[in-house]
């Protein structure tokens, strides 16, 4: 840990990935670090599963269509491609909260944030309590009513009348149904898609929880009953599910049997056109507040965890002088870097995909260099290129470098 001029006082707004990330990063930076939340937790302690092959297969005759090995990705990036549910890596960020050195961090989970002001560095909560920070992190997620601060403008969330369910089973139950069995019986561990492009609906399954459990997520149209779109509350059912894929093979859907009969998680996809600004005043904003990002590139959690990674190097040796020049380097570097991701997160699939794509990526995208080519599956090589080569430390290392000569 390198310790800054003098600990700068840092509000963080939100206390999930993106938040704790940069809790945990502005710690390490020297910095004290209070954070805000109005919600608790009820996560469980589990382990990631290294995955080494992504396999697509076709829903109706449950055909393989497309195979990719990842068994290079140590060697060509430094990292293999591991999967995780949501709950493990947050519980994993608490825990590494609590055990890096620095100044104790402050935990308000019981404080919900009103308002703040840019300029001044002021968040102020529903108890009309006023708080002055020298740098406030916005990592409210999704739901961040605060954008307009930032931009000078509104930045609505989009339906896009899909949604995706979620449910966890046994992995030793899975393999044990002989109708599931020849599925995955002698692959490699690996993310794996069952598509029925013309329905709109997707599987995607792998193992987590240390390979004790499979992690299930159908991606369809969002059935009238389940609810309005901001509606993260809503719940399916089985017989859901199944109508969802009545279309698909029998073995595809006796995965689908392996669902809680009611109450599986319903998440709506929503989207927001990606930002050119990030940052106002002493106010910098990450992670889905900055970014909503579908997962198919599977880089929501990862992106955010990335952007506290760059405040770590820009937030050492710092003092209040250098918070405004730090800040606008740190929105100078993500632009180029999030931007991108979120466009090809978002790319809808299809034929309009590619030129839309196009069309989104201009304000972030260097014209001379190549784009991944039209047909590119969601982490096939040309996004992992792209996503995996980079180095957030080294490459913010190096603009802090430049920008101090």
């Amino acid at each position: 840990m390198m310790a800054s001029k003098s600990p700068l006082k840092i509000g963080i707004v939100g206390a999930g990935i993106a938040g704790l990330s940069a809790a945990i990063a502005l710690k390490r930076a020297g910095h004290a670090v209070e954070v805000y939340d109005d919600w608790g937790f009820d996560l469980k302690t589990v382990g990631g599963v290294e995955a080494f092959q992504i396999r697509h297969l076709d829903g109706a005759t449950a055909q393989t269509t497309w195979h990719d090995s990842l068994k290079d990705l140590p060697q060509r990036y430094g990292a293999s491609l591991r999967f995780l549910r949501h709950g493990d890596l947050h519980t994993g960020l608490l825990k590494h909260l609590e055990a890096t050195e620095g100044h104790p961090v402050k935990l308000n989970l019981e404080t919900n944030i009103a308002d703040l002001d840019c300029e001044k560095g002021i968040v102020r909560t529903s108890d009309g309590v006023e708080v002055e920070k020298d740098t406030i992190v916005l990592a409210n997620g999704l739901g961040c009513r605060f954008l307009k601060h930032i931009t000078g403008d509104d930045h609505p969330l989009l339906d896009t009348e899909l949604s995706f369910f979620r449910y966890v089973t046994s992995a030793q139950e899975f393999y044990d149904d002989p109708n599931i069995r020849p599925l995955f019986e002698n692959q490699d561990d690996e993310i794996c898609f069952f598509h029925n492009f013309a329905a709109g609906t997707s599987i995607v399954t792998y193992r987590c929880e240390g390979g004790r459990a499979r992690a299930i997520n159908v991606f369809a149209r969002r059935p009238p009953s389940n609810g309005a779109k901001a509606d993260r509350s809503a719940r399916a059912s089985r017989s859901d599910l199944l109508d969802m894929a009545r279309d698909f093979h029998p073995s595809i859907k006796a995965i689908l049997q392996k669902a809680p009969e009611e109450g599986i998680f319903s998440y709506p996809l929503l989207v927001r056109d990606p930002l050119t600004r990030y940052v106002n005043g002493k106010v910098v904003v990450i992670g889905d507040a900055a970014h909503v990002m579908r997962p198919q590139q599977g880089q929501g959690a990862s992106i955010a965890i990335e952007s506290t990674g760059c405040l770590e190097v820009l937030f050492q040796e710092i003092g209040k002088e250098d918070v405004q020049s730090r800040l606008k380097l740190f929105e100078k570097l993500r632009l180029g870097r999030c931007g991108p991701v979120h466009v090809f997160s978002n790319m809808p699939m299809g034929p309009d995909g590619y030129s839309w794509m196009l069309k989104k990526i201009k304000p972030f995208w260097d014209g001379f260099k190549p784009l991944p080519p039209p047909g590119s599956r969601p982490v096939s090589k040309p996004f992992r290129d792209f996503i995996y080569s980079y180095n957030v430390q080294e490459e913010s290392r190096k603009a802090l470098a430049e920008a101090q000569r």
